[in-house]
C-alpha cells in the first residue's frame, strides 16, 4: 500500500451505498449530517456511522459552523479525489489521492512565503 490505507477495509468502505452516496453529496458542497439523511433517504444513525468510516479514512472532512442562536453544527465534505488500485505480484497496491483542504492551503501558502 502506497499511503499506508488498508485495501480490503477501504474497499470493503467504497462497496457501501450509502458512504458512495455521502462522497458524491459533499464532493462540492459541505452537507450537515441531517441534510445528508434526507438527500440519501437513510436514517441519522446510519449517515453518522458512515461518516466516522470515512473520516478514519481522511476521505471526509468536519467543520463547525457558528449559528447565532449559539448551536453550531457540523458540516462534511469530501476529500477523496479518487482511489488506484493495482494487482501486484504480491498483491493489490491501493492508492488514494485526497484533496488538499482550504485552511491547509492557505496554511502552507502562509509557511512558504
Amino acid at each position: 500500500m502506497s499511503d499506508g490505507t488498508d485495501a480490503a477495509a477501504l474497499t470493503d468502505l467504497l462497496a457501501d451505498d450509502c458512504a458512495r452516496h455521502i462522497l458524491i453529496e459533499t464532493k462540492n458542497d459541505p452537507c450537515s449530517a441531517s441534510e445528508l439523511s434526507a438527500r440519501i433517504d437513510a436514517s441519522e444513525p446510519t449517515i453518522y456511522r458512515r461518516l466516522e468510516r470515512l473520516q478514519r479514512h481522511d476521505l471526509v472532512s468536519e467543520e463547525i459552523r457558528p449559528v447565532t442562536d449559539g448551536k453550531n453544527y457540523k458540516v462534511y465534505q469530501a476529500q477523496l479525489h479518487s482511489v488506484t488500485l493495482e494487482l501486484t505480484d504480491e498483491g493489490f497496491e491501493i492508492t488514494v489521492s485526497r484533496r488538499e483542504r482550504m485552511a491547509d492551503r492557505f496554511t502552507r501558502f502562509v509557511e512558504h512565503r
